[in-house]
């Protein structure tokens, strides 16, 4: 690049207010968006709050940079998948209304949970074979418990589709009866 060739200015100049804006050529007017203006203009809050001389400016900075591009992250995510707050909890209720059957049941196995914890934390990473037997025992209790609950799932189901079935019968023995006495 040689002396001869221009160069643009990297500062803005505010332009009089008797002087109109057609006079001023294309080269030196450059159009920002209002978002721009305040992005800018927070950059510029930011760096006058770092300059004020605190410890930790650097890292409230890079916090305050984070926590802008987690907002704009969650913005897009919000506008591309469509969901808000309101959205999820509407859904939860619409959820929770078909399936009223559906019942929390109580963690099962939870004194053999806590003693292979306490064996984890306890012992070494090289002496983790010593909670071989808890480990066993808790996984027969955890098979055990998931046949019982489908056992019982499956009786249930049994006793409903048996109920399904007398109430099909009755309703067609019904129906006979009242297709005998039409024809009558």
């Amino acid at each position: 690049m040689g002396s001869n060739q221009s160069t643009r200015a990297t500062h803005f100049h505010r332009h009089e207010a008797g002087k109109a804006m057609e006079d001023v050529s294309e080269e030196q007017h450059i159009n920002i968006s209002n978002k721009m203006v305040e992005r800018l203009v927070e950059d510029a809050a930011i760096t006058n709050d770092t300059g004020a001389g605190s410890l930790n400016a650097k890292g409230d900075y890079k916090e305050k940079i984070f926590i802008e591009k987690l907002r704009c992250m969650d913005d897009k995510h919000t506008e591309r998948c469509g969901l808000t707050v309101e959205e999820l909890n509407a859904l939860v209720t619409r959820l929770e209304m078909r399936t009223p059957h559906i019942s929390n049941e109580d963690p099962i196995c939870e004194d053999l949970k806590d003693k292979i914890i306490d064996c984890y934390d306890m012992t070494g990473p090289s002496d983790i074979v010593k909670c071989w037997n808890i480990v066993g025992a808790f996984t027969q209790c955890v098979q055990d418990a998931s046949s019982k609950r489908l056992e019982a799932r499956t009786a249930r189901e049994a006793r409903a589709t048996a109920q399904r079935t007398r109430r099909v019968a009755r309703a067609r023995a019904h129906l006979a009866t009242h297709d005998d006495l039409t024809d009558d």
